[in-house]
């Protein structure tokens, strides 16, 4: 993999040219899938810098027990580079690093990466045209940026009293120490999310004591989970032609799920009818009604992300494990004391308490983005109401993307998503190119109206009606509008990103 580039440890004074065309930021899934486009366009400048020390993104820095995809492999994957190989229906996080890495290296990027390069700032150069990038102890420039970080970009720090107190061992999804053994071990896990619902299961049965403290219980569904037989593997690997109609399939029943959710108010009905089968699943699951009560979530399903697996639920049967409902009221230096005024003394505490969505003022505060005339990310985001040219561009804004932005999800995995980005802004890049323009940047208008004609696709959607508000889901951004998902089906996304208006963009040549 390529080292860093040799560049100055000053602000460039005269940065004619930029030292590449394209940066793109973040190596996992998204800038894999931006760069193979750009590959397909024919642009070969381009440079993509990822914090970490290989490629990988999310499946490189979570490493902790039981990691693994919520989705079917089938799907979770390029529709153009197929894995036949797959092990089972929901893989491992390492079998999905391993696949990651695979696609990169087969099409050459690797030498396009620069690991171990975390972009500190950016800021727009309006008399060059270009951006400039704060890299370590060092500065680059680039005629595009690109930012594919993803929809859960950051690890959302706790806000727990006293927990620079605490003496013993800290533990968090994305930053997992492999090498402490809780064999044994009092452990305590803060929070219920997606991640603790892998974890818990599998730090069970090794921990002394396990309790976990919960907020707001979870949504869990059964998961059929088969090891893949091996004359399917064979025929995915002579006939591909098989799995790319099982992926589009997949994907089309995962586009009616969110499409479901979308429209839910126009049928109560289904929603009834799934939530008695999850309250029975529950059920059966946890015959203690004092304990299920516990786990089964009061909100409407599915408000907030929905977890499949056969084993959360029944680890709380186990006897060396605790569920806490009970508010923390601090960490102290040698465990965890709630407001009822019961301390317990633990070895090991695990914070699972999410991430920071790609919507938060904070990222841009702690890595401050300025556009042109002074736009300032961060204040954008805090102040203003969603107003973007199809999630990926904002006015004020010029020369750059991102990968993931308000009604940025697309199908029923982030490869779709991001496929759909990549075409939309390999497009403003190609047409750039055609034009020699080197300041590009999005019509306010077309912005705007954009936003206001998706928007109004959504008043029916689960999360317009009120029912989500006190559950602090990711799906409804603070300022209570629900732009994750757009309210269109994958084909139609796909379609929309290869025949926009290029009109709906500025190009200025040199």
């Amino acid at each position: 993999m390529t080292a860093p580039e040799a560049t100055s440890s000053e602000t460039p004074d005269n940065p004619v040219a930029p030292d590449h065309s394209v940066a793109i930021i973040g190596a996992g899934f998204g800038g894999l899938t931006m760069a193979l486009e750009l590959r397909r366009l024919g642009i070969e400048d381009f440079v993509i810098y990822d914090r970490l020390d290989g490629v990988g993104g999310t499946w490189r820095s979570n490493v902790y027990p039981g990691v693994g995809v919520d989705t079917p492999a089938q799907l979770y994957q390029y529709r153009d580079h197929m894995n036949p190989n797959w092990s089972r229906l929901f893989p491992k996080g390492p079998e999905v690093l391993a696949y990651i890495e695979r696609v990169y290296q087969e099409n050459n990027l690797l030498p396009h990466v620069r690991p171990n390069c975390e972009v500190q700032s950016r800021s727009w150069d309006d008399e060059h045209k270009l951006w400039k990038l704060r890299i370590d102890d060092r500065w680059v420039t680039a005629r595009f940026v690109i930012s594919a970080i993803g929809p859960l970009p950051e690890i959302k720090p706790p806000d727990l009293e006293g927990l620079d107190d605490y003496r013993g061992t800290v533990l968090q999804p994305a930053s997992w120490d492999t090498s402490v053994d809780l064999t044994g071990k009092r452990v305590a896990v803060i929070g219920t999310g997606a991640s603790a619902v892998q974890i818990i299961p599998e730090i069970a049965p090794a921990a002394g004591q396990l309790t976990v403290y919960q907020r707001t219980p979870i949504w869990v569904t059964p998961k059929w989970d088969p090891a893949m037989p091996p004359w399917l593997n064979e025929l995915f690997r002579r006939v591909p032609r098989v799995q790319r109609l099982l992926h589009e399939s997949l994907d089309s029943m995962y586009s009616l799920t969110v499409m479901w959710v979308l429209h839910y108010q126009r049928t109560p009905r289904i929603g009834r009818m799934v939530t008695q089968w999850l309250d029975e699943f529950y059920r059966r699951e946890i015959p203690n009604d004092e304990l299920r009560a516990k786990l089964l979530p009061t909100y409407t399903f599915p408000c907030k992300p929905v977890s499949p697996t056969n084993a959360y639920l029944q680890t709380f049967l186990r006897d060396n494990v605790d569920l806490t409902t009970d508010s923390i009221e601090r960490i102290t230096e040698n465990g965890i004391r709630t407001v009822d005024g019961t301390e317990r003394e633990i070895d090991v505490l695990v914070l699972a308490t999410g991430f920071r969505l790609y919507y938060d003022p904070q990222i841009y505060r702690d890595r401050p983005v300025t556009g042109r005339d002074g736009f300032d990310m961060a204040e954008f985001l805090e102040k203003q109401r969603t107003s973007t040219y199809h999630g990926y561009s904002v006015p004020g804004m010029p020369n750059s993307f991102t990968m993931f932005g308000d009604y940025g999800w697309t199908g029923g995995t982030y490869h779709i998503a991001a496929e759909v980005a990549a075409t939309h802004i390999g497009r403003v890049l190609a047409e750039a190119e055609r034009r020699d323009a080197i300041d590009v940047e999005v019509r306010q208008a077309a912005a705007e109206e954009w936003t206001a004609k998706t928007a109004a696709l959504t008043p029916n959607s689960l999360f317009e009606g009120g029912t989500c508000d006190s559950t602090n889901t990711q799906y409804i951004n603070h300022h209570g509008q629900s732009v994750f998902y757009r309210p269109v089906r994958t084909r139609r996304a796909r379609a929309d990103a290869q025949s926009f208006p290029l009109g709906d963009y500025i190009f200025a040549g040199r």
